[in-house]
């Protein structure tokens, strides 16, 4: 098969990711003379390796092929909030959300990172330019955050919570589906800062121990007694 045929292909499929076997099929070649094939793709530059046995087209952006790497996989954490130009920040690391156990890799200088959650929801495919990226909505991204926050600085989060419109409804169901108490406490306290009780609705799932805001920080003496709380950081 010709380069040309062969990249029209994999554009015509919506391949983010090219694996040997996908390109077996395309060509119709065995696994051997596939491999050759793809190295002498991206000698000539007209393909990049992601990884072993994981290539892409030149120019696909790193977002597209970070979240393409693995399934169940998208975009969240500081990367997210990036996304929808909710922080200042500039992240040095792409970071993805997964279920899955992946150590981090270097594509095109940048490092990806991929988190492991229990489970992953609450997010969608975008389309870009250059393909396809899936990412968090921005009620997940703000839910991933607070429960792990070493990947997103809590001053970033509350940040985001003050400058988009959020679905509060939506906020309270993906915390309850993430089954954390700690997380609920975060979110309740930081949303009463924005005139938001949400404590009715989520009070009996609460316990009666102090947990850290930010769990990066030694503890101090400043407590919030309704959400149990040791604001360990000044917001």
């Amino acid at each position: 098969m010709k380069e040309r045929q062969f990249i029209n292909t994999i554009k015509e499929q919506n391949l983010q990711i090219i694996t040997i076997p996908d390109a077996a099929r395309i060509i119709n070649k065995n696994k051997k003379y596939t491999v050759l094939y793809l190295q002498r793709l991206e000698k000539r530059k007209i393909i990049k390796r992601i990884e072993k046995g994981k290539y892409t087209l030149k120019d696909t952006p790193v977002l597209v092929v970070a979240s393409n790497l693995t399934i169940p996989a998208y975009v969240s954490f500081l990367t997210g909030l990036s996304y929808y130009n909710l922080t200042t920040q500039i992240p040095r690391i792409t970071q993805i959300a997964t279920t899955k156990s992946k150590k981090r890799i270097i594509y095109e200088n940048e490092e990806i990172q991929f988190i492991n959650l229990r489970q992953v929801f609450g997010y969608s495919r975008e389309k870009t330019q250059h393909g396809y990226i899936f990412v968090g909505e921005k009620e997940k991204i703000i839910i991933d955050s607070l429960l792990l926050p070493k990947y997103c600085p809590i001053k970033e989060t509350i940040h985001a919570i003050k400058e988009s419109k959020l679905d509060t409804n939506k906020l309270i169901s993906y915390s309850l589906k993430m089954d954390s108490i700690v997380l609920l406490k975060r979110l309740g306290y930081i949303l009463e800062r924005k005139n938001i009780d949400i404590y009715p609705k989520v009070k009996k799932y609460l316990n009666k121990r102090y947990d850290l805001l930010n769990p990066q920080l030694p503890s101090n003496e400043e407590k919030n007694i309704k959400w149990k709380l040791n604001i360990n950081e000044g917001i």
